[in-house]
């Protein structure tokens, strides 16, 4: 998938001039190399209000770990607030990681950066070849420990928004339902089909016990714009599907990842030659 599909403020050529100015400004030689979109607008669940949020990898020169002052392992821009001299794209979120911290976070089998590799609409890709491969390598170690990335996700969010036992940071608003409700079904998802999907729409249709139904109501009252929590006939539905989809996940596969490091390893040699 590519940027096109989507209906955003600006265009791919806009966001990718503001991909290399960003990445720029940490380090002139840094080349941006694979970059795409990630966040709601590939978890279903976009609106009006959403930002964008822009994840990748880009290259600083291989010699530069030689040398006291290594590179910095991401750049970050209008993250935390309007980043200065970038006001013009306010509501485009900008994390590059430099190529051997994003294979650390691919090595640790962090989840949104392999769903970065599998699912999110591409905005610039300088190494097509390459990443094809990585999907490869990636999903020839499936379900290493994704699913329990997914499941920690999960009850994080979970007890910091939606336990009502937790005053400071109660939140049940239905963008929080989604958000743990997705990470649950992302974490059965990986283990049943050995595969990344992203939208919740898809995870709801595939993995047993879903709601695609449930769905459509917490996305449909998330993009009213509507701040204010859930009714209570939704939020009584959310957590009896949250709660069942808890109980319903088993033991999860040993995470084995015999090879992987050394298989990323080489990929990284390719891509740095």
């Amino acid at each position: 998938m590519t940027i096109e599909h989507l209906e955003l403020e600006h265009s791919a050529e806009d966001i990718r001039d503001f991909i290399e100015a960003a990445v720029a400004t940490r380090g002139s030689e840094n080349r941006p190399r694979f970059y795409a979109i990630t966040g709601s607008h590939i978890y279903g669940f976009d609106s009006a209000e959403s930002d964008i949020d822009v994840r990748g990898l880009h290259m600083a020169p291989a010699e530069s770990y030689a040398y006291l002052d290594t590179p910095a392992e991401e750049v970050t821009v209008n993250m935390d607030g309007t980043t200065e001299g970038f006001e013009e794209y306010a509501e485009v979120d900008l994390r590059s990681y430099e190529l051997k911290k994003f294979a650390q976070l691919l090595q640790s089998a962090n989840y949104n950066i392999v769903e970065l590799v599998f699912e999110a609409p591409t905005v610039m890709n300088g190494m097509p070849l390459e990443m094809d491969a990585l999907q490869d390598l990636i999903r020839e170690f499936l379900p290493m420990n994704v699913p329990h990335a997914y499941l920690g996700m999960a009850k994080s969010n979970y007890y910091k928004h939606l336990d009502p036992e937790k005053a400071e940071g109660y939140d049940p608003r239905a963008k929080k339902f989604l958000y743990v409700y997705r990470g649950l079904l992302g974490a059965q998802y990986v283990v049943e089909y050995e595969d990344i999907e992203a939208d919740i729409f898809k995870l709801a249709e595939a993995v047993d016990g879903g709601d695609p139904e449930l769905v459509e109501d917490l996305v449909a009252h998330k993009r009213t714009g509507n701040s204010a929590t859930v009714p209570e006939a939704l939020e009584e539905r959310a957590r009896d599907a949250i709660t069942g989809q808890f109980n319903a996940i088993g033991e999860f596969p040993t995470p084995d990842k015999s090879g992987y490091r050394e298989a990323l390893d080489n990929w990284m040699r390719k891509v740095r030659a």
